[in-house]
């Protein structure tokens, strides 16, 4: 329900009178307001971390998570911090009208009617409990829903309903298993996602091996086989590609930086980042000021250099 405070967003002030949907891909601030509105509203976090206020509510966010958010319901999106050297948190939105549901109910189709089920979740206020988008599935479609909204071709209408039918339907899908205990074993790539989120902590292979419900010589040896490195190698990897991002402010303190990625001994870091960059990070600092960026990956396989790239 809207709180004192909300202010009322309109679906006018987002689509024109023939248009249905509105798609955007944000980097959340301190300065939009508490707001509610009278469409729906899919909001999917694809970078960094923060803080979603809901009515009375305080959920942290990390990637991948997804809310639903009916009309009605009072909310807005915060950064863990408002430090600008921070990595900034990324919001997908997609916008539409509810009667937009009636609209597609031939496309959804299902037995039970998947459109009514989705109805129900996607208009009533007391849905706002985020789902966790673990296979990857909800990123990709919104990525390819936006590219299509920011550069329509012939046969844009068609192609970005068919796109919304696919993240409706992904969106039943979760909504089923919300509730029943998952038997699909975690997958690595579930495990490389939670470890990008979380490098700067003390992480371990016993408590990851834990997370897949794995012994720890299964996870080591499944680890190397899928990323072609070990553990605390990637781990490294990990940690040295965030600071880069760190080091592109000039006002940030390396030792600062360091403890930020989850060094405790700036020797360790020096050491870590000259193996894997082949500079020191003042001299990085100073070729990124020029704008001349070197490729932190050059040890990683072909896999590897696409996920790692800055």
């Amino acid at each position: 329900m809207p709180t004192k405070h909300s202010q009322l967003y309109k679906v006018e002030q987002f689509l024109q009178e023939d248009e249905y949907i509105f798609v955007n891909r944000a980097a959340e601030n301190f300065h939009l307001p508490l707001h509610n509105h009278d469409f729906i509203e899919l909001a999917y976090v694809a970078e960094g971390k923060g803080f979603h206020h809901i009515g009375e509510t305080v959920v942290p966010v990390h990637k991948g998570l997804l809310f639903i958010l009916p009309p009605g319901i009072s909310h807005v999106f915060r950064p863990s911090t408002p430090s600008r050297t921070s990595p900034p948190l990324i919001v997908y939105n997609c916008v539409f009208r509810s009667s937009l549901l009636i609209s597609l109910r031939d496309w959804i189709g299902g037995a039970p009617p998947i459109a009514d089920f989705l109805e129900q979740q996607l208009t009533q206020p007391a849905t706002f409990q985020p789902l966790f988008d673990d296979e990857g599935l909800i990123d990709a479609l919104f990525c390819s829903l936006l590219r299509e909204y920011n550069d329509p071709q012939i046969g844009s209408d068609a192609y970005l309903r068919s796109l919304l039918v696919q993240l409706l339907v992904s969106i039943h899908r979760l909504l089923q298993h919300i509730d029943k205990p998952s038997i699909k074993p975690v997958s690595v790539q579930h495990i490389l996602d939670y470890m990008e989120q979380h490098a700067h902590e003390n992480l371990t292979v016993g408590q990851l091996a834990e997370r897949c419900q794995w012994s720890e010589r299964h996870f080591a040896r499944v680890f190397k086989a899928h990323t072609g490195q070990s553990f605390l190698r990637y781990l490294q990897q990990l940690r040295i590609k965030k600071s880069c991002e760190l080091l592109r402010s000039p006002q940030q303190k390396i030792g600062s930086i360091a403890e930020e990625v989850g060094y405790k001994n700036i020797d360790a870091f020096l050491t870590h980042f000259k193996r894997i960059v082949g500079m020191t990070p003042r001299n990085y600092r100073r070729i990124v000021q020029n704008r001349q960026v070197p490729d932190i990956s050059a040890e990683a396989s072909d896999g590897q250099r696409r996920n790692m790239l800055l």
